[in-house]
């Protein structure tokens, strides 16, 4: 059924760990009842535009760790007449009407295609040959619950690609990073103001973090609409570092190489919040996360980002419910759109 109510941003956030800890155990059932077991040993695109772009980031990262060949696509870099990348794609989209990730589903075979969606009663799901549905959750505009559950559903197909228990460390995993998030709370609300003050904001990660990166930097530019960049630090390093200076805040995700990066962004005088869980001892505001698999670890760090924003918005005087643009050409009610080319 499509969802016709929506929560605000705020109650979304609020709600957030009970509902995305149900969801987890539903998907940990449908894991466990071997919903995914005919894709296991195969290769795997995972196609995103958006938010669900960025939730693919780390658990490609964790696939290739695992030896398992997998690639990210945006779903406009798919072409309609290509040849197959992988042996599988699997296509993430919440509500299931995005119109990009409909038309990279459907350059392959039916039993090729996987649909990650919330919205079991729509295009996406009905194209797919298979289905990994987070079960019609009520979300926010500006995505809360429903990223955080494409997160887990992307983990755990993840875990069990690579043949791991897919129910280990995941349970009760979404109130773990409530917890951490409400021990980190002042830190998170003096840096956002930092944020508010400077205007513009660097979001900057190891490689197995991209996802929080990427998805940190959309939350800010939809909610407080604040300009945003997420990279990974060995890219950071190479020249996009060097605009830091009196307009500019930087979040950093990782490790001992992202403190040292806070010792050379320190030169400019400029606001640092690193993010780890390493000891690591640099000149920044840091918050200690526990240590955890990195697609378990981006749901802490997609919580922090979103209580993050939720400080900022107040600090700036923004209004995280307000839309910027009426937006034309993105969704689609049947996939005979997508194939007729009527939007």
């Amino acid at each position: 059924m499509a969802q016709h109510e929506w929560l605000s941003f705020d109650q979304g956030v609020a709600d957030q760990a009970a509902v995305v800890d149900a969801a987890t155990q539903s998907l940990i059932q449908w894991f466990e009842a071997g919903g995914a077991d005919a894709l296991v040993g195969r290769s795997v695109v995972i196609a995103g535009i958006g938010a669900s772009h960025a939730a693919a980031a780390t658990p490609v990262y964790a696939l290739r760790s695992d030896g398992i060949r997998a690639y990210r696509s945006s779903c406009s870099d798919i072409p309609d007449d290509g040849v197959a990348l992988a042996d599988v794609y699997v296509a993430v989209s919440q509500g299931g009407r995005s119109r990009e990730t409909i038309q990279a589903l459907l350059t392959v075979p039916v039993e090729q295609r996987v649909a990650v969606v919330n919205d079991s009663d729509s295009p996406l799901a009905d194209t797919a040959g298979t289905v990994i549905g987070l079960g019609d959750l009520v979300d926010s505009h500006m995505s809360s619950i429903g990223f955080s559950a494409t997160v887990v559903a992307l983990g755990l197909l993840a875990d069990r690609l690579a043949g791991r228990p897919t129910h280990q460390g995941w349970t009760g995993l979404a109130a773990r990073a409530a917890a951490v998030v409400d021990a980190a709370d002042e830190q998170l609300r003096a840096f956002a103001a930092e944020i508010a003050l400077r205007g513009t904001v660097d979001i900057v990660s190891r490689a197995a973090d991209l996802t929080a990166a990427e998805q940190g930097a959309l939350l800010f530019r939809e909610g407080p609409g604040l300009p945003a960049m997420a990279m990974d630090t060995r890219s950071y390093l190479h020249g996009p570092m060097d605009c830091a200076g009196p307009a500019t805040s930087h979040v950093l995700f990782g490790g001992a190489r992202e403190g040292l990066l806070a010792e050379q962004l320190a030169e400019k005088d400029v606001p640092v919040l690193l993010v780890t869980d390493e000891d690591v001892d640099a000149p920044a505001t840091v918050v200690r996360i526990p240590v955890l698999p990195p697609t378990q670890r981006v749901l802490v760090e997609v919580a922090l980002l979103q209580r993050l924003v939720q400080h900022t918005a107040a600090a700036a005087g923004k209004d995280l419910e307000a839309r910027a643009f009426t937006r034309y050409d993105t969704k689609v009610d049947s996939v005979q759109q997508v194939v007729d080319g009527t939007v």
